[in-house]
């Protein structure tokens, strides 16, 4: 074992069989899919070759590998060590599939960027190149030192053993009472089977087959002769197919090689071309499913000067894209509801319609899909993070003692999604929900924090953690993150209104209020309910107020015997329940 900074420059020979490694990772279908990665990956493997692994800091990686600007600050932007996280788990994906039988193995340990480089004897053993022997020691030790950076850092970094350990024992608890607890009386249609999460603790992410979720390929059908074009191309589409790929719970992206028509193993092929026009050039884009032939959808970029686009604009055009395209209730998993590929994909598209109807119904359904998908591949993380937010039921936050084994349950699956993909933003998304099950809202925020960190461009994201702020009177920190998922999101679900329309009704912009007000009419789930018995008690309509409280009262039982418990439960401080009952003219309930 070996890195380039501690050993000076390796052989000739052994560098040239380490750069035809890198270059069948850089080839497989997982890295293609990820040009960010490939960048990170290639940077690193490059420096340690000369010698100059000691350069690795998450400040140089950022600028020079993944394009950060030259004020880039690593205590503000945590895009390196997410990025290293994907990267950790892409090379273990790789070396347990396509790259089982390599001569040399890549990894980049945690507490550090510098690459680890094994060459592999016949037998499949290990082993150091003979011009690094005498140094393996110095090697191994410089490789377990942490990265020198702030003293947050460093804490950081001596907190996470302790962490993993309490994790650990927590986690055991949590999973001896998974196995212990039956429900008398489960509902009907809901599995009383299910595997314990501590199977998908025992399973690296990367050794189950991964069931399949919407397979998706991006491809350029022709290169443009105009070698300006055709580079402003290529770069658009990695930068779009990077941001799709953080949508891992419901895509997963291909990339074929130029000029291959990208229909093979995959639902959805999406097509881009560019155009000039005049002084100007157009920027195309087909989504066509494979399956029937259909074009789904089609976009354009609008006339915009070549030269005149920034790379900050073409970026923000690549991540707008990818949002339209991946997100939950975006144009893809639209489209793949009519008739979901695969029973992965069914299974996921249900959890997150649940979120639109909040029916009884859906909810069992999702669940027992959910159930039966876990059962049959426990390393499936997807699964694991929508089943702990349904094992929340639907009051949600803050549950009563009765309700602790549901909670630990559902803190046990959140736990199995981050140890199968701790780079996946929905795990984190799940944990958030958790935490604030527990009552715990700090560390529900940094929960969801850590999930935007991961995938930025996600509306869902970014409205529960929006809903989280404006839940406890942090309006503004809740309303921009509102604002913002709804203008992703053309199908989201009322949900996202009704709480930018709280934040508006709590902050008295009542001019803003109305903007939301028709979404809300036209749903009834029951916080839209609670969001026109708002509306209607703000005109004086009492006999709007009546019909709207009666019919949450139906829809939620809970708020009929106890308003302030029910709000408590959806995650409102006690300031804010107070404030709602009080315009509902239930003050003091």
């Amino acid at each position: 074992m070996t890195d380039g900074d501690a050993l000076g420059r390796l052989d000739e020979r052994a560098a040239a069989i380490i750069r035809a490694e890198l270059g069948r990772i850089l080839s497989s279908d997982g890295f293609r899919a990820a040009p960010q990665l490939s960048s990170f990956l290639s940077f690193i493997v490059e420096r340690a070759l000369a010698g100059r692994a000691s350069e690795l800091k998450g400040y140089t990686i950022a600028v020079e590998a993944l394009g950060r600007p030259a004020d880039f600050n690593p205590q503000i932007d945590p895009i390196v060590r997410v990025e290293a996280g994907r990267l950790r788990r892409a090379l273990a994906q790789y070396y347990t599939r396509q790259g089982q039988a390599d001569p040399v193995r890549l990894s980049m340990p945690v507490g550090g960027y510098a690459p680890v480089f094994v060459f592999c004897d016949a037998d499949g053993s290990g082993s150091v190149p003979e011009s690094a022997a005498d140094e393996g020691p110095k090697a191994a030790a410089a490789l377990a030192e942490p990265e020198p950076g702030s003293a947050a850092d460093a804490a950081g970094a001596r907190r996470w053993p302790m962490l993993a350990l309490a994790a650990l024992g927590v986690a055991l608890l949590f999973l001896l009472g998974w196995h212990l607890w039956v429900p008398d009386t489960p509902p009907e249609g809901a599995s009383r089977k299910l595997p314990a999460p501590e199977l998908a603790g025992r399973v690296q992410p990367a050794m189950m087959h991964a069931p399949q979720l919407l397979r998706v390929a991006i491809t350029i059908p022709s290169t443009p002769a105009d070698p300006k074009l055709a580079d402003r191309l290529w770069r658009f589409s990695n930068l779009l197919v990077d941001a799709m790929a953080r949508f891992d719970d419901l895509v997963t992206i291909k990339v074929p090689p130029p000029g291959a028509p990208g229909g093979e193993d995959v639902d959805y092929v999406f097509e881009m071309n560019i155009q000039a026009v005049n002084s100007e050039v157009e920027g195309l884009g087909r989504l066509r499913s494979v399956r029937d032939g259909r074009i789904v959808w089609t976009t354009s970029t609008g006339r915009v000067s070549v030269d005149g686009l920034t790379e900050a604009e073409l970026a923000a055009m690549a991540r707008q894209l990818a949002t339209r395209l991946a997100e939950p209730f975006g144009v893809i998993p639209a489209d793949a509801r009519q008739a979901p590929p695969s029973p992965a994909a069914r299974c996921i598209l249900r959890a997150f319609d649940l979120r639109r109807t909040q029916s009884r119904e859906d909810d069992l359904a999702a669940r027992a899909c959910l159930e039966q998908l876990v059962e049959q591949d426990p390393g499936f993380y997807p699964a694991w993070a929508h089943l702990a937010i349904l094992m929340l039921g639907e009051d949600g936050p803050n549950l009563d003692r009765d309700d602790e084994p549901k909670l630990d349950r559902s803190i046990a699956a959140a736990l199995a999604a981050i140890r199968l993909a701790p780079s996946g933003a929905r795990a984190y998304q799940a944990m958030m929900k958790v935490h604030l099950a527990r009552g715990a809202t700090e560390e529900a925020i940094q929960m969801g924090r850590e999930a935007l960190a991961r995938n930025p461009y996600d509306p869902d994201i970014m409205a529960d953690l929006g809903a989280l702020f404006v839940g406890r009177g942090r309006l503004a920190e809740g309303l921009p993150l509102l604002e913002r998922a709804i203008s992703l999101s053309v199908g989201r679900p009322a949900r996202y209104d009704f709480y930018a329309f709280l934040a508006s009704y709590l902050g008295g912009s009542g001019k803003v209020e109305e903007t939301y007000a028709s979404t809300l009419a036209a749903d009834h789930t029951p916080l839209s309910l609670l969001g026109r018995a708002l509306i209607a008690a703000s005109d004086g309509d009492q006999q709007r107020l009546s019909t709207a409280v009666s019919e949450l009262k139906e829809k939620a039982p809970l708020f009929g015997r106890d308003p302030r418990g029910y709000l408590l439960r959806k995650g409102f401080s006690e300031d804010v329940a107070t404030r709602l009952l009080a315009a509902l003219g239930m003050a003091g309930r």
